[in-house]
């Protein structure tokens, strides 16, 4: 019994994807349908993405509230490359990677410079990345994307409804599990979440690695950008935004600490999907889209809460083998 506890514990958010799964199939019976599966896989797969990007931050003990918004300025700025200044894509594909690397990294350092931690700067830079995204745009939407940039985002492979940005997520999502579990990188961004002074003591480069986690972060958000922007098919700078949300609340359920150095990436994976598994579910069940928000806002306070008691368990564990050790040496 207590195995079966264990095990429920360490893969919760992919017993309870087991659940949702079950819930919603009884209410709909279009659920379980090849096309549905795929429908929700294919929809989530620039959340996914931004989600390899974000929990490298998340598990190094930082947060950021901006990348819905860095999101938005860079497909605007990559809808407006494509058509107004007629740029090559591949071209477009580098510039939109490079923009929003430059503004991840610019987090990075204003809480490098200002001495506050990435959260609180995203507070600020958020607000300037959206405004500059309605001055871009003019508050207008950009459409008239070529047949190419929508493949990124919609273009089907093997004559089915697999899109080619489902399997780029499939890919990315490979890589950076072997790079958090198997290099040492991964392991000193764990060491970073943990405790960042005993990371400091034992020879890494706090600084450095912040600088190169908010690097990985901006890649990962620039071709998050890219596959949403070609899935919808245009740009405007309400494109994203809330993603920031969904990213972080799928993480937090998927077993990521807000105080970082805990996580894995097929737990991530589970907690993106839970989420947008509830807005297709709701859906096919009939429910009002609004109901989505408070399904998630509700989501994502029992997990920081469940997080929260996680943490007081452990440390008053901790004390109790302290007070312990200590009374066996003294007697």
């Amino acid at each position: 019994m207590n195995k079966g506890l264990d095990f429920a514990r360490r893969n919760l958010a992919w017993v309870l994807l087991v659940i949702c799964c079950i819930i919603f199939g009884v209410f709909s019976e279009n659920f379980f349908t090849v096309r549905n599966i795929l429908n929700i896989l294919n929809q989530n797969a620039y959340v996914m993405i931004a989600a390899f990007g974000i929990c490298f931050i998340m598990m190094s003990g930082g947060m950021d509230l901006s990348i819905g918004y860095m999101m938005s300025i860079t497909g605007v700025l990559s809808a407006m490359m494509l058509t107004k200044l007629g740029l090559p894509l591949w071209l477009v594909v580098v510039l939109t990677i490079v923009a929003t690397t430059l503004m991840s990294v610019l987090n990075t350092v204003l809480s490098h410079v200002l001495g506050i931690p990435r959260m609180f700067v995203s507070f600020g830079t958020m607000t300037v990345y959206q405004g500059l995204s309605y001055i871009i745009s003019q508050s207008k939407t950009i459409s008239g994307l070529t047949n190419e940039y929508k493949f990124i985002g919609q273009g089907t492979l093997f004559g089915t409804n697999f899109t080619f940005a489902l399997l780029l997520t499939i890919i990315l999502g490979l890589v950076v599990s072997f790079v958090l579990n198997k290099t040492y990188f991964g392991r000193y961004v764990f060491a970073l979440g943990g405790n960042p002074d005993a990371a400091r003591l034992a020879g890494i480069n706090v600084r450095k690695m912040e600088l190169y986690i908010g690097t990985i972060a901006g890649v990962f958000m620039g071709i998050a950008s890219l596959v949403l922007t070609a899935r919808v098919g245009s740009a405007a700078a309400t494109t994203a935004t809330g993603t920031e949300f969904t990213v972080i609340t799928g993480l937090l359920l998927g077993g990521v600490s807000i105080r970082g150095g805990e996580g894995k990436i097929n737990g991530c994976i589970a907690g993106i999907l839970i989420i947008g598994l509830l807005g297709n579910g709701m859906q096919l069940a009939g429910m009002n889209v609004y109901w989505q928000y408070v399904a998630k806002g509700v989501i994502m306070l029992a997990t920081i809460g469940f997080d929260t008691y996680q943490m007081h368990r452990r440390t008053a564990h901790l004390t109790e083998r302290k007070e312990k050790t200590e009374a066996g040496a003294a007697a």
